[in-house]
């Protein structure tokens, strides 16, 4: 099996390594705002841990497609 793994093209691990990027991204929107917020002095928009994530996921996907 890790001769077969070892013939594969560099591209199906950068692959891989993006659709387990969006796949988190995925699981970090299925979670409720009310439990995002928790012990959030406030519910400011900015706050929402979801969208600071999918923004870094974003910065990580670049860097996978380019490097």
């Amino acid at each position: 099996m890790l001769e077969t793994i070892n013939t594969l093209p560099l591209w199906y691990a950068k692959i891989a390594a993006m659709v387990i990027f969006i796949a988190m991204r995925g699981v970090a929107w299925l979670l409720p705002f009310e439990f995002i917020m928790q012990g959030a002095p406030d519910k400011k928009r900015w706050r929402d841990l979801r969208i600071w994530a999918t923004l870094l996921t974003f910065i990580q996907l670049i860097l996978y497609y380019v490097f």
